[in-house]
């Protein structure tokens, strides 16, 4: 187990805001996995490690907590939290109904979606040479561009907000099954070419299978089905 996360000052740079940069850098170990669940997070030596006061780090980690990243407990500390599998299938279905309506939305509005053929282009590249971490950052802007052209960016930014889970299994699914994420890099040209035939119905259905898929993990044994809640 990790006791505690230290970062170098090189991480922060101090003339921008110090709690998001902060949040960013331990999210994305914590997505990726180079914070497992259960390691501790030590205020004290992050801290001082980046020399900055305790209050934008613990700004920082009350966000990361909002989105049950990671678990607060007085006298105790604070440690990664473990995968939520109820949060992870309520956050797939909030993210399915937010992603479907934007692509909706676009083939209605017969939208321009030229902006998007760089991104998936890195994509493909990415996902060719096995570069989960470039592909994750790719995929997050296709979706983030996708929602931009709608002119509703404020549906992915919402996405954002309840997707730390989603994340840390989208993660995994990548690194578990062989080639999964050069096959949703084919999905998203599945995405694009309904949008542009403005064949709505097809493009939802793709998008919700799309974000569904991160659930594939339960049949490789690696989630369980969500406890029931009532």
């Amino acid at each position: 187990m990790i006791t505690e996360m230290p970062l170098c000052h090189k991480e922060i740079d101090h003339a921008f805001p110090i709690a998001p940069q902060v949040y960013s850098y331990l999210r994305a170990r914590i997505v990726n996995n180079q914070l497992p669940p259960g390691a501790k997070i030590s205020e004290a030596s992050l801290a001082d490690s980046l020399n900055i006061s305790r209050t934008p780090l613990r700004a920082a980690l009350q966000k990361l907590a909002t989105e049950g990243l990671v678990n607060t407990r007085p006298n105790v500390g604070t440690a990664v939290a473990g995968l939520d599998v109820a949060q992870l299938h309520e956050a797939v279905f909030i993210r399915a109904a937010l992603e479907t309506a934007v692509v909706r939305k676009l083939a209605e509005m017969k939208a321009d979606l030229r902006t998007l053929d760089p991104i998936v282009e890195i994509q493909k590249r990415a996902a060719e040479r096995d570069d989960y971490a470039e592909f994750f950052v790719q995929d997050e802007a296709y979706h983030a561009e996708l929602a931009r052209i709608a002119g509703v960016p404020d549906a992915w930014r919402l996405a954002l907000s309840i997707k730390g889970h989603v994340d840390r299994q989208r993660y995994m699914l990548m690194a578990s099954i062989a080639k999964r994420s050069l096959r949703a890099y084919e999905e998203h040209i599945k995405i694009n070419k309904e949008i542009r035939s403005s064949d709505a119905d097809a493009a939802a259905r793709t998008m919700h299978d799309h974000v569904n898929s991160v659930l594939e993990l339960d049949a490789h044994g690696l989630t369980k089905d969500p406890p029931d809640r009532s």
